[in-house]
């Protein structure tokens, strides 16, 4: 069947390719989100209101605001004070977007994959859940980990799965467990802070690149996870799950999920199974899948395909929170004819979503060769440069006033890393007490380079 779509413009039909749905984990949010295309758009808006109806009549949040109001909470700030919210954000910025690509575009995809929690939307997506009953189970899930005061930290390493083993193994803590592997380069792993910040620190001095990351909790740790798995094992079993409609690879299970016992197991043990990302991915691109599409806020997952496997394409139409032409252009590549291939960008590091392996540059690159005291509108030129290769923007999108996360996507955990290069690029001491959410856009951060570079000049 054939319609046109009349906020693309385009003809909609049936979508042939072998695509997948990816849905992102915990870290995959964006203040909102959805605050351009929703006019475009207007079932979004419905969506979300079933969302928030079915969150009040189980106890918990509602987060329209939050998925439609640029101004909301930002990821940082929702970790820091409402977690449940961003929970129940994340799985519905997932489901709006699988919907809007299903109804309003006519895709339909060979297969459904999520990456940690992204397994929950997913198994709504497919059929498998009703809205009402992925919902009640969002809610529950963060009640079960808020009553088993359960605390921890997780890590993420740039070595592959057997290295990273061996380190876990010679930091000799049994609080430790590799939580997602989800590169050739990039495992995950989670345990007591204690022991986390160790295992960043052995390493660190052995020339491996970890970086702590901001998480509410030790995701995927049999250990610390155990209590808080068997209180949210009690809501599972009050749910009748269904047969999945459409075809569901389950990270964690490793293999399709085909029966209600199979939904059962992945609801009921994803808190403590480790997610094996890259065997799935290998798997279902090995089933003949070349096309894949990120549900939901940000890069991700489709980032994590274009470093790993050759011959796809992707496209990730939330990526950032862009302005009606932006997300209504990814649509029209989405719609009519099959995604461009994207060309490799770096991973970004996201809740359990790991950090991207650095590429390596030279020292002419990394210093200040133009001499004399710097400006700040020649700082902000290099930066425009700087960012977008490391990020994969053209560096016109660096406009005056554009913000890194609520704009383009770019979490703190990524600013952070990228305020080091620039730092290192121009000689510039470190400094206490900067709190990167302070610096907003890149023409703050430039002048927070040129500031650092005089005073250190002056000691």
């Amino acid at each position: 069947m054939k319609c046109v779509n009349r906020a693309i413009g385009v003809p909609v039909q049936a979508d042939r390719l072998p695509s997948a749905f990816l849905f992102p984990g915990q870290g995959a949010y964006l203040a909102g989100v959805f605050s351009a295309s929703r006019q475009a758009f207007p079932g979004i808006a419905a969506e979300l209101a079933r969302v928030d109806e079915y969150s009040s009549r189980a106890g918990g949040p509602g987060v329209t605001f939050l998925l439609t109001d640029p101004t909301s909470p930002t990821l940082d700030r929702l970790l820091e004070s409402d977690v449940p919210a961003l929970s129940l954000a994340i799985f519905a910025s997932q489901i709006v977007a699988a919907r809007l690509y299903q109804e309003e575009l006519g895709l339909s995809p060979a297969l459904l994959m999520g990456h940690s929690f992204g397994e929950f939307a997913a198994l709504v997506v497919s059929g498998a859940l009703t809205l009402e009953e992925g919902v009640t189970l969002v809610v529950a899930r963060d009640r079960a980990l808020r009553a088993s005061g359960v605390s921890g930290g997780m890590v993420a390493i740039e070595a592959g799965l057997r290295r990273v083993e061996h380190l876990v193994a010679a930091t000799a803590d049994s609080s430790l467990a590799v939580a997602a592997d989800n590169a050739y380069d990039q495992v995950v792993v989670s345990g007591a802070e204690p022991a986390v910040a160790r295992l960043a620190s052995v390493a660190g001095a052995l020339g491996v690149k970890a970086t702590v990351l901001r998480v509410p909790y030790p995701f995927h740790n049999r250990r610390l996870l155990g209590e808080a798995n068997e209180l949210f094992a009690r809501t599972v079993a009050t749910v009748d799950p269904r047969v999945p409609r459409i075809a569901v690879f389950s990270p964690v299970l490793g293999r399709r999920v085909e029966t209600p016992g199979d939904v059962l197991e992945v609801l009921s043990s994803h808190l403590i199974r480790p997610v094996r990302f890259l065997a799935a991915l290998h798997e279902i691109r090995g089933e003949g899948v070349t096309r894949f599409v990120e549900c939901g806020a940000r890069s991700t997952l489709v980032d994590l395909v274009n470093a790993t496997v050759a011959g796809t394409s992707t496209s990730a139409p939330f990526r950032r929170r862009a302005d009606d032409a932006g997300v209504l252009d990814e649509m029209r590549r989405l719609a009519p004819v099959p995604v461009t291939p994207a060309e490799p960008r770096p991973v970004e590091a996201a809740f359990v979503e790991p950090l991207p392996t650095q590429r390596d540059t030279s020292a002419s690159t990394e210093t200040d060769d133009g001499g004399g005291e710097l400006s700040a509108p020649k700082v902000l030129d290099d930066l425009k440069t700087l960012y977008a290769d490391a990020v994969g923007y053209p560096a016109d999108v660096f406009e005056t006033g554009v913000e890194l996360e609520a704009d383009l996507g770019i979490d703190s955990i990524r600013q952070t890393e990228l305020l080091q290069r620039a730092r290192h690029r121009y000689d510039v001491p470190e400094a206490d007490h900067i709190r990167i959410t302070d610096y907003t856009t890149l023409e703050s951060i430039a002048g927070l380079i040129v500031e650092l570079k005089g005073q250190g000049e002056r000691v």
